[in-house]
């Protein structure tokens, strides 16, 4: 091949690689940097002329940039690709100094000489459309925790009214009680206290669990009983439904153990079809609801059946899809973002027939690993 060949055929190639959307970084063995394209200026700040020769790890902030010579010794001497052949999220730095997200791709091949090509591309906007998505995702499911609540707002009036009515009362029995003579009086009154106090404790915990259940909050991962969440959700979607002539079956298996979740976030799933349940037997004769947990093959079930009518079959198909609801007053989001809570977990929602009638929607999501059974 002739001088001008050669200098024809880098041209050529010099031309493809700056022609690549992302940029195209490559190296000798000692990390020096023989190629810099224009995809890798816009994205990193430097004209290529002021990194030729110089070590690639200025484009990568701390503590990458210490550890990246050690890493290329490892790789020549013991020849185990940890990063070669395989894309992977990384931090790069621009010449401001900014970092930003990348994912990055290495290939090799040799030309007299080991050289490694680097593919970088910045996810700087996908990953800032990822936040806004998360956000959204928060507010409507902190928009259907306060949906929920407003649901079943007259029974939870009730469910305070009672226990603070029964508080005063009372109160004001012991006040009578005390401004009677002797030790007995004062004994009884005490007890009237006592029970007072009790009610006012009870009205306290309903409160509490509404709040932590209305808080908005960013979501937190951690290993939590399955068990003591339904519990927990129960306090909640379970007010009222007695008055309203439900039987409620409850079967927590004590094997269940626990799942890696957000405790309010799978509180506001069973919250959610507990209260579907509910109201899907309105009008039936028969009211029973079953709320069960159990583990099987590494998995944390939770089951909510009812005696309603069942799924109408032109339900089915968009059971889960935004704003599909029967319900006259409903926003048709509760399933939706159920599902979409449950599926981040990796796992799935789904729902069945129940015999002899209404439906069953089962929650399975993986069980913590080494998890202690509570």
């Amino acid at each position: 091949m002739t001088e001008k060949d050669a200098a024809e055929t880098e041209d050529f190639l010099r031309s493809i690689i700056n022609a690549s959307p992302v940029a195209v970084i490559t190296t000798n063995e000692r990390g020096e940097i023989l190629i810099f394209s224009r995809e890798a200026e816009a994205a990193f700040g430097y004209r290529e002329s002021e990194v030729l020769g110089k070590n690639v790890h200025v484009l990568m902030p701390e503590p990458d940039k210490s550890r990246h010579d050690g890493y290329m010794r490892r790789y020549l001497d013991t020849g185990e690709a940890r990063i070669i052949g395989r894309a992977r999220p990384v931090s790069a730095r621009r010449k401001s100094g900014e970092t930003f997200p990348a994912v990055l791709h290495i290939s090799e091949f040799t030309d007299g000489e080991r050289i490694f090509v680097g593919f970088v591309e910045d996810v700087t906007h996908q990953k800032a459309t990822e936040r806004r998505l998360e956000d959204t995702q928060l507010q409507l499911q902190h928009a259907g925790r306060i949906g929920a609540m407003g649901e079943i707002a007259t029974s939870i009036a009730h469910e305070l009214n009672q226990p603070l009515t029964a508080a005063a009362s009372l109160a004001g029995a012991a006040a009578l009680t005390m401004k009677k003579p002797g030790d007995q009086a004062r004994e009884d009154a005490l007890a009237l206290i006592d029970d007072a106090v009790s009610e006012i404790q009870r009205a306290s915990g309903v409160i509490r669990q509404m709040r932590n259940f209305l808080r908005n909050r960013e979501t937190t991962r951690h290993p939590q009983s399955v068990n003591r969440i339904v519990e927990e959700s129960c306090l909640i979607a379970l007010i009222g439904a007695e008055t309203d002539g439900v039987m409620i079956k409850s079967d927590l298996d004590n094997t269940t153990g626990d799942a890696n979740v957000d405790r309010i976030q799978l509180q506001q799933v069973v919250i959610n079809l507990i209260r579907n349940a509910i109201d899907a037997m309105q009008e039936t004769t028969v009211k029973d609801l079953s709320i069960s947990t159990r583990r099987q093959d590494g998995m944390v079930e939770i089951s909510i059946a009812d005696t309603g009518p069942g799924i109408h079959e032109d339900m089915k198909a968009r059971l889960f899809q935004p704003f599909a609801t029967t319900k006259e007053d409903g926003m048709g989001i509760g399933l939706s973002i159920s599902k979409s809570i449950i599926d981040s977990y990796d796992g799935e929602l789904f729902a069945r027939k129940n015999h002899p009638s209404g439906a069953i929607f089962t929650v399975r999501i993986p069980a913590a690993d080494g998890d202690a059974v509570r």
